[in-house]
């Protein structure tokens, strides 16, 4: 084969689309901008109602503390004793 095209089938459903963010290992901000991209294709009106509801899940989010990261395997401790 020379450098040209290739023209084998290309299995696009395995690729990402050309609009997906990147995660960012955040799963709150990952859903609002997620949710955020597939409202584009969408009306006007739920592109705006999308960026508004994606800007209110951000704005929780930074004033939200951090979780604590999950304890690692075999480290977790009880809880205090139930009454």
């Amino acid at each position: 084969m020379t450098g040209g095209p290739s023209h084998e089938p290309r299995d696009d459903a395995h690729a990402p689309s050309p609009h997906a963010p990147p995660s960012t290992g955040d799963r709150v901000v990952d859903e609002a901008v997620a949710a955020f991209v597939n409202a584009l294709d969408g009306e006007p009106a739920e592109q705006l109602e999308a960026a508004a509801e994606a800007h209110r899940a951000l704005q929780a989010r930074l004033t939200s503390p951090t979780p604590p990261p999950p304890a690692p395997p075999g480290s977790a401790r009880p809880g205090p004793p139930s009454r």
